[in-house]
């Protein structure tokens, strides 16, 4: 299930009472690095980093869009993968950990990801206590 939070407040609240486990991933599992656009050629891959501990501050950072427009760009490069039932493994890109916490995740298990336009965006196999009330979204995908 995938919901749209204008409002962080819920979603905070939710994560400070649960205690919730934050880790931060980026959304791709070989991110491009470095080069110029215009000369693809240019254009390096390396393997994604492993996942690392966030904390409650990271999340309101992603939620406020950073600093404003000009930082829209890096709620676009991480995600949070909060509880998470793959720890150990690989990181998973955007991509895997939707399809894996829709179809295998934990009830407890869910993602949260930065929406351009500030808030965030969640992603849980079942709706969870900050989810109830908000209609679910379709339109939405890594």
């Amino acid at each position: 299930m995938r919901f749209r939070h204008k409002d962080f407040a819920p979603v905070r609240d939710y994560i400070e009472r649960e205690g919730c486990m934050i880790l931060m991933l980026e959304w791709e599992r070989e991110p491009v690095t470095g080069g110029f656009a215009m000369l693809p050629t240019t254009l390096k891959r390396r393997a994604a980093l492993p996942a690392r501990p966030a904390t409650i501050e990271d999340v309101a950072f992603f939620a406020s869009r950073g600093e404003g427009p000009a930082h829209a760009i890096t709620v676009l490069q991480h995600y949070f993968h909060l509880n998470s039932t793959v720890q150990g493994r690989r990181p998973l890109s955007l991509a895997e950990a939707v399809e894996h916490v829709e179809l295998d995740g934990s009830s407890a298990e869910f993602l949260l990801a930065g929406h351009p336009d500030g808030g965030l965006i969640s992603v849980s196999r079942d709706r969870l206590p900050f989810q109830q009330g908000l209609e679910p979204i379709t339109w939405w995908g890594p």
